[in-house]
C-alpha cells in the first residue's frame, strides 16, 4: 500500500498530440511566472515537446495533485500524483503525532495514543485520499476538455507494485 495516492492512465486522443499540446499551452500558465490572478488559465505548469507537468490553477486545491503526461501520436500516458506541499504537510503531522505517542508512552497516558493514531488515519484516508480523488477528477475533466481525450484506461497492475 502506498502512503500517498497516485493514479496511472493510458489515454487515447481525438487528434494528434501536437494539437493537444498546443491547446494545453494556451490554457497553462508557466510555473516560472508570477501572476496575481491565477484563475484566468486552467493549469499552471511546464509543457515541453510532448510532455507536460501541470496542476490546477486554483490556489489551494490545485496543489493537491499534479498531472504528468507524455503524448505520442494519438496515445499517451498520464500519471496523477500527490503534490509535494501536501506530502510535506502530511509528513509533518505524522511526525508530530509520533512524537506525541512517544511522550504519551513515557508519561503512561495510553488513552492519548488512540487519539493520535486516529488523527493520522483520518488525515490519510479521509482528507488526503478523498481530496485527491475529487481534485484529480476535476483535473482529468479539464484536461479531457483541453487536449481532447477520447478514451482513458486505468493501469491497475501498477497500483499493486
Amino acid at each position: 500500500m502506498k502512503i500517498f495516492p497516485t493514479d496511472d492512465y493510458s489515454i487515447e486522443l481525438n487528434n494528434d498530440y501536437s494539437v493537444g499540446i498546443s491547446e494545453l499551452e494556451n490554457q497553462t500558465l508557466s510555473k516560472k511566472q508570477f501572476v496575481a490572478n491565477w484563475n484566468n488559465q486552467a493549469f499552471i505548469g511546464i509543457i515541453e515537446k510532448n510532455e507536460f507537468e501541470v496542476k490546477l490553477s486554483k490556489k489551494l486545491i490545485g496543489e493537491i495533485c499534479v498531472l504528468k503526461g507524455k503524448l505520442e501520436n494519438k496515445k499517451g500516458k498520464l500519471e496523477i500524483r500527490t503534490g509535494r506541499i501536501f506530502k510535506i504537510i502530511f509528513i509533518a503531522i505524522v511526525l508530530f503525532a509520533f512524537s506525541g505517542i512517544i511522550s504519551a508512552i513515557i508519561q503512561n497516558e495510553l488513552e492519548v495514543i488512540f487519539h493520535l493514531v486516529m488523527t493520522v488515519l483520518v488525515m490519510r484516508y479521509i482528507f488526503l485520499e478523498i481530496g485527491f480523488r475529487i481534485i484529480s477528477k476535476r483535473g482529468i475533466n479539464k484536461l479531457t476538455e483541453i487536449i481532447g481525450i477520447k478514451k482513458m484506461n486505468k493501469n491497475v497492475a501498477q497500483q499493486w507494485l
